[in-house]
């Protein structure tokens, strides 16, 4: 990304970092980029408008939102997708089949990670967060060559990290000091 937005920066600070040893969807950092880009002017916007709330409140709604949209993306293309997919799994040997993956389910794939981050992050209830993982992995199964449970253990893992992130912030020998240490590091 050549110029960094509102939205990437949010994201940062909050202390989200991009899965990097995923099992099911390989996605790298330009992808993530991207996504930032796309949408950074609707949480540049939300911030003008809702002045009153947190960043990691923004960054709820907008994942919230987004979450909603491709999950309908997804739904209404499900069958064309799983063809197109299938297509690439018997034309090309296994490795090369999955590099090959729906934009689509790609961005689903972060978008997720974000939610469940920015959840955690928030203190949210975990058992809520693992019911929209369940029914997500239900959904992205077809395009992975992980099962279900995996998948949304991988995406429970980033509702965790912001989980250990609020912890860290609000825990008496960690406090505040340290968090702000490590930000700063």
């Amino acid at each position: 990304m050549t110029t960094p937005n509102a939205l990437f920066n949010a994201v940062h600070a909050a202390g989200f970092e991009l899965p990097t040893k995923s099992v099911s969807v390989n996605v790298d950092a330009s992808q993530f980029d991207q996504l930032c880009e796309k949408l950074s002017p609707l949480f540049e916007r939300s911030k003008l408008k809702h002045s009153q709330h947190t960043d990691l409140q923004l960054l709820l709604g907008l994942f919230t939102l987004h979450h909603e949209k491709l999950l309908h993306q997804l739904n209404a293309q499900q069958e064309s997708l799983q063809a197109m997919q299938s297509v690439i799994d018997e034309s090309l040997e296994g490795k090369h089949a999955a590099a090959f993956k729906s934009p689509l389910v790609m961005e689903f794939w972060v978008t997720m990670h974000l939610w469940l981050f920015v959840q955690g992050e928030l203190g949210m209830d975990y058992s809520l967060a693992n019911d929209y993982a369940t029914e997500a992995s239900q959904l992205l199964v077809s395009f992975t060559s992980v099962s279900a449970d995996e998948l949304r253990c991988e995406w429970n893992e980033s509702f965790y990290k912001g989980s250990n992130i609020l912890k860290g912030f609000t825990g008496s020998e960690s406090g505040i000091r340290a968090w702000i240490a490590k930000v700063l590091k």
